[in-house]
């Protein structure tokens, strides 16, 4: 889930997505409780007080902002009028917009301690549609700032007065050339959630699949995404292939009208890039951070050059397994097993631990974000399942939330999660309002870099060899999962795109042949390495993040910027800490293209890609050795 403000940056508030990403966590439900424990860190609940005392509180904070929103117009007549009068107007929308964000906030998280609730889901409605009208009610802002003489805003751009909202009148003039009049624009904001296709798609599945029940130890176990995702991991190898024969052709009896849905969100992204005059979609949805296009281009180009090393950690998975020819199926259990499991206490020392080498304001932070109660940790009967930060509270603090079941995975979803959550204290700390809004590419570099510092750790301590195999196999998935699977996301989603642009409908059939392609290229099902069944091809149609508009490479390229930031910071903490610290202290006021680039990152080069590559054939070796001394054994 993703909230766009006015920047049209995002802030992060749904960034771990289960079996839709890397592997979800199975979520048992704890059953209802009789009374649940009070807010503390301890009991894992959050404490939503902080954002209002009461209901009532909120409520009456919603009136205001509905309020505050119906004056916004009046700043039309005055916006160009003199670098005050564009201050003020400014100052006033970021105000209303902070105000609504907060109210947002709230009743996001509560509806998702219960989606049973139909009062609190009523009340997210109702704050979504406040966030909607605000959109619609500042529709004239930069239509306006556009008509102006262009020398005579820039001149502005050096006044005391506006400095706060430098960057957004930066990327006003950067965009210049892009954006609609006045009409347009406020239409478009007004029609975006009328537009989007991601409701349809959810309804459709997540409560219209009539999903497939196989027995297994006999018992019945009914195969939706919990269930898939749970069972896809069994060390029984005949479980997973059933579960496989069962799962996908459910999701290949609907992919007719799946392919409907995702061809006219893609059409809908085409049509808008052209109405915009951007030379393709990918280049008008990267455009929004101010990514270079060379960037996505550069992932897709670097992925493709090391698929030798993705085909290398298959054949390694092949012979862990024992198996004389890897499938679809095989991709999901552990490389090891690691007979432990974690406490919350754990989470978060090891957390604190890891994170060590960012130096005493980073563990500063941690330590109070993690001894507060603004984690709701543990699973409950109609809590949403996944993981999430929400930092939209500008003037309050994060909230994580999370489904902790004890898993090494759940520690590393901790650690990720307060990742996000320290850096938008950072930011806060360092960034006023207007500048806070840090984007998704700079985002999820700050959550994976805290889980590479810890899987590093958990390797260097690890004692045993079964113990260290474990950990690289985690460190190994996590690569396969957040840079090879989301690159060839990336990589189907602009082939879909570019079809639509020569002129091509995206039917199910179409949609299902092309993600067939890319899938047998990338798990080398030509070369003999990987044998996929046809009826997986479905699994395009499982991928919601295929509506979100070019969202899904920058995990891909966050996990490469991560690579290179943990593994200096473990060498040279001194050289590397301040300019990544700086990365996150600065929030939204450059691209985070940018950022990285001045950090020692290039997205837009080989080198990041070459260099995670390389930490990649290292933990094969590594690995292949630990196996070669078992095998002596």
């Amino acid at each position: 889930m993703v909230f766009n403000r006015l920047t049209d940056n995002k802030t992060v508030t749904s960034l771990i997505l289960g079996a839709l990403l890397t592997s979800a966590s199975f979520t048992a439900s704890s059953g209802a409780l009789a009374q649940s424990p009070p807010p503390s860190a301890e009991n894992g609940v959050w404490d939503l007080t902080d954002l209002y005392p009461s209901l009532d509180d909120w409520q009456q904070a919603l009136k205001d902002v509905d309020r505050r929103i119906q004056s916004l117009g009046d700043y039309q007549t005055t916006l160009t009028e003199s670098p005050k009068a564009l201050a003020t107007a400014l100052d006033a929308i970021r105000s209303v917009e902070k105000s609504a964000s907060r109210a947002q906030t709230y009743a996001s998280l509560q509806a998702d301690e219960d989606l049973r609730d139909g009062q609190a889901q009523e009340r997210r409605g109702r704050a979504e549609q406040l966030m909607a009208r605000f959109e619609s009610a500042i529709g004239y802002l930069r239509p306006t700032l556009i008509q102006m003489d262009r020398d005579t805003l820039s001149s502005w751009l050096s006044n005391p007065q506006l400095q706060d909202h430098r960057r957004f009148l930066e990327n006003v003039i950067r965009e210049a050339p892009h954006t609609l009049s006045k009409q347009t624009e406020t239409a478009l904001a007004a029609l975006g959630p009328v537009m989007s296709h991601e409701t349809p798609y959810s309804l459709l599945a997540n409560s219209d699949i009539d999903w497939p029940t196989i027995t297994i130890d006999g018992k019945s176990v009914r195969l939706d995404a919990a269930g898939y995702s749970h069972w896809r991991e069994s060390k029984d190898r005949d479980v997973r292939q059933r579960v496989f024969d069962a799962y996908w052709p459910a999701w290949q009896q609907f992919t007719s009208t799946f392919g409907s849905l995702l061809n006219s969100q893609v059409q809908q992204h085409v049509t808008e890039s052209r109405l915009r005059h951007y030379e393709s979609a990918m280049a008008a949805a990267v455009s929004r951070d101010d990514i270079p296009p060379a960037v996505y281009q550069q992932l897709i180009d670097s992925t493709n050059d090391h698929l030798g090393t993705l085909h290398r950690y298959l054949k390694l998975r092949q012979r862990i397994l024992g198996v004389d020819q890897l499938h679809y199926y095989d991709i999901y259990p552990p490389l090891a097993e690691l007979d432990k499991t974690f406490d919350l206490d754990d989470a978060r020392q090891l957390t604190r631990e890891a994170t060590a080498p960012l130096g005493p304001h980073y563990a500063e932070l941690l330590k109070r974000a993690t001894d507060s109660p603004w984690t709701s940790a543990y699973p409950s009967q109609g809590k949403r399942s996944g993981a999430y930060m929400n930092g939209s509270a500008y003037d309050v603090h994060p909230y994580v939330l999370m489904n902790f079941n004890g898993s090494y995975g759940d520690v590393s979803t901790y650690a990720h999660e307060w990742g996000h959550g320290v850096h938008s204290m950072l930011t806060e700390e360092n960034q006023p309002y207007p500048t806070s809004d840090y984007s998704i590419f700079t985002a999820e570099v700050a959550s994976t870099t805290n889980e590479q510092l810890l899987v590093d750790r958990m390797i260097q301590q690890a004692k045993a060899p079964e113990e260290k195999l474990f950990y690289i196999g985690q460190a190994l998935e996590a690569i396969r999962g957040t840079y090879f699977r989301q690159a060839q996301f990336a990589e189907f989603e602009l082939a879909i795109h570019r079809a639509a642009e020569n002129g091509e409908q995206l039917s199910g059939d179409r949609l299902t042949q092309m993600y067939g392609e890319i899938l047998r290229k990338y798990y080398g099902v030509d070369k003999g390495i990987t044998t996929i069944d046809e009826a997986d091809y479905a699994e395009w149609a499982y991928i919601p993040h295929f509506y979100y508009d070019f969202y899904v490479y920058q995990y891909a390229t966050s996990i490469t910027a991560a690579q290179m930031f943990a593994h200096g910071l473990e060498r040279d903490p001194k050289a590397w800490r301040d300019r990544y610290l700086n990365v996150l202290s600065q929030g939204g006021s450059q691209s985070g293209y940018q950022l990285l680039k001045k950090a020692g990152v290039d997205l837009a080069t080989p080198a990041p890609y070459d260099n995670l590559i390389q930490d990649m054939n290292k933990l094969i070796d590594e690995a292949e050795d630990i196996l070669d001394r078992l095998d002596e054994d």
